[in-house]
């Protein structure tokens, strides 16, 4: 069977909120390296694209990796790859740009300070906002009133954090 878009990100933020936390308190000169290279290979490419879905990829598995822990980095992989269902590649087709490809990667870098500044809460709510507005990403006309909300919610919160930075 095959999960909805919004079913496979609501479930993408809630594991990779809580290993983006984990991942600012546990990690080291080389994983920030790791997901410094991963950045600058997302923003090296156009989007859409294969190899920006590759990329992307390589950055949410880096943060996972960071965790030392292969079981969460297939996970990760598995959620991540769900993004080449049907459903995923028909919304993809009409609303990915290279706008919303460049505001995916500032919270990818959102996420990457608060991890650098080891600061879990940051690191969560960043990991959270990215995820909460990928289906606003995706399709605006199904953003529904709560997800707007959580991510408006977490991005005021993650403003708040010393330590990261506006994009």
């Amino acid at each position: 069977m095959i999960e909805g878009p919004f079913e496979v990100l609501r479930a993408r933020e809630f594991i990779e909120g809580a290993i983006a936390e984990q991942a600012a308190r546990v990690a080291t000169p080389a994983d920030i390296e790791r997901i410094d290279a991963s950045l600058a290979a997302m923003a090296a490419v156009q989007h859409p694209g294969e190899p920006s879905m590759v990329h992307d990829r390589a950055f949410h598995v880096a943060v996972t990796r960071c965790l030392d822990n292969a079981v969460l980095v297939r996970v990760v992989g598995e959620l991540f790859d769900q993004r080449l269902n049907p459903y995923f590649a028909k919304l993809a087709q009409y609303f990915e740009n290279p706008e919303s490809w460049r505001a995916a990667l500032a919270e990818h870098h959102a996420i990457r300070d608060a991890i650098a500044a080891h600061d879990p809460e940051a690191a969560g709510i960043a990991m959270r906002t990215h995820l909460a507005s990928s289906p606003g990403t995706l399709c605006p006309e199904f953003r529904g009133r709560a997800c707007l909300s959580i991510a408006r919610l977490n991005q005021e919160r993650l403003r708040n954090f010393p330590g990261t930075r506006p994009r």
